[in-house]
């Protein structure tokens, strides 16, 4: 596996390139992520709940077109994002998808007991094994970020 810094998002003074270690402890904090597939049609994305266990990303799926998709085409991309300490950051693992196939494998991995959003019986278990892993972190300024958001510091005076 490969770790490389995205230089077209580090070039700003409040961006920050994260290391191997620092994305995966952020993604092992995070419960909640998107997964890219891609199919004859193109790309999609899914969000789905996930877990992080020994470098790699487990997740679990009911049957529909995204097994499908990673089925004939195992290339993945996965990110997840989140806020810590007033600072956004975002980590994004490209690797290759499997599914498990061993109760042994599946058990040690804690996937089996991954809690998901929907009620929908998810009872194929999947492992992405990485091959680039990315992350950067921003501190955002709300009065910059929404030009419709009034900005609290600089509001206008009382009237008299």
């Amino acid at each position: 596996m490969t770790w490389t810094p995205r230089p077209h998002e580090i070039a700003a003074d409040d961006v920050e390139a994260l290391d191997q270690d620092e994305c995966w402890r952020l993604l092992a904090g995070s419960t909640f992520g998107r997964l890219a597939v891609s199919d004859d049609d193109g790309a999609d994305i899914f969000p789905i709940n996930h877990l992080v266990n020994d470098h790699l990303v487990y997740f679990r799926s009911a049957p529909g077109t995204k097994i499908v998709s990673l089925t004939e085409h195992p290339g993945v991309a996965f990110e997840a994002d989140g806020t810590e300490n007033r600072q956004r950051w975002s980590v994004v693992l490209r690797g290759t998808v499997r599914r498990l196939e061993s109760d042994e494998e599946i058990a040690a991995s804690g996937v089996d007991e991954l809690h998901t959003v929907t009620r929908s019986t998810k009872w194929n278990f999947f492992a992405i094994t990485p091959r680039t892993l990315t992350g950067v972190r921003f501190i955002t300024d709300p009065r910059h970020s929404d030009p419709h958001r009034s900005d609290p510091d600089h509001s206008a005076p009382a009237a008299p």
